[in-house]
């Protein structure tokens, strides 16, 4: 009997431990205390609420603010669609976009969808159906594509269709309705001056340029206006000839 009381009286003169502050956050708070189950489900039936509460409020928020939205947004349109310009026309600006030209060849004016890039000798062949002048080596060395622009010979392999715009383009086509370009032809049949004939259109475009500004023209002379025309054959001596006799059929020659 003395000993339990010794024992009970022993542990009533033991005082309890002061609680240390609180340092460590809502963490460490919820860690430290000694939570029973019923304050456990009653908390968090009570976050539960919280939350429950909040998202409602949000969502009823965000309902106001699309309807505030909304309303503002209609109202704009209302009061603006009024007062607009008609919407201008979509216009295509691409640099490299087809276009609808027009090149006056032989005398007539032919309108043609091409692309900037399109050169003078595609669209003479293969838009045109022009197959006088022939693409032999596209580099500008051969002058079998030589047509005249304005009068003067140019390789229609590198002159882009859209640059001749506005210029007056002559090819071998034209026949009877060039004078100087006719007497060649005949001349070219009679003196054999082109025997695969491939390079025959573009010697006589050149020499067209040559009688026109030199009706009486020396052998020197047809050879430097020919020099750009080259002929696989070496049919030379006769092509010089054939150009000998259209200038001598034109009156010019001696």
């Amino acid at each position: 009997m003395n000993a339990k009381k010794e024992r009970k009286k022993g542990s009533s003169l033991v005082k309890p431990e002061k609680s240390s502050p609180r340092t460590g956050g809502v963490i460490s708070d919820v860690a430290n205390t000694k939570v029973s189950r019923r304050t456990l489900l009653k908390g968090t039936a009570t976050a539960a609420a919280v939350v429950g509460v909040s998202s409602v409020a949000m969502r009823s928020m965000g309902l106001k603010e699309q309807a505030t939205s909304s309303s503002t947004s209609s109202t704009y349109t209302l009061t603006n669609t009024a007062t607009l310009p008609p919407p201008t026309p979509v216009v295509a600006t691409s640099p490299t976009s087809a276009r609808t030209i027009t090149l006056n060849v032989n005398g007539t004016n032919y309108n043609v969808n091409v692309e900037p890039r399109s050169m003078l000798i595609d669209v003479l062949r293969e838009d045109l159906n022009m197959i006088a002048a022939k693409r032999a080596c596209n580099r500008m060395t051969c002058g079998s594509c030589t047509v005249l622009i304005d009068g003067v010979p140019h390789e229609a392999c590198g002159v882009m269709a859209i640059r001749t715009v506005g210029h007056s383009i002559v090819t071998a086509e034209i026949g009877t309705g060039d004078q100087v370009v006719n007497a060649l032809q005949q001349a070219w049949v009679t003196a054999d001056g082109g025997q695969c004939a491939f390079c025959g259109p573009g010697n006589i475009m050149s020499a067209t340029a040559l009688l026109k500004a030199n009706p009486n023209p020396s052998v020197a002379d047809i050879k430097e206006a020919l020099s750009s025309n080259l002929c696989r054959c070496g049919n030379y001596r006769a092509i010089i000839a054939a150009v000998q006799l259209a200038a001598t059929n034109l009156g010019g020659g001696s």
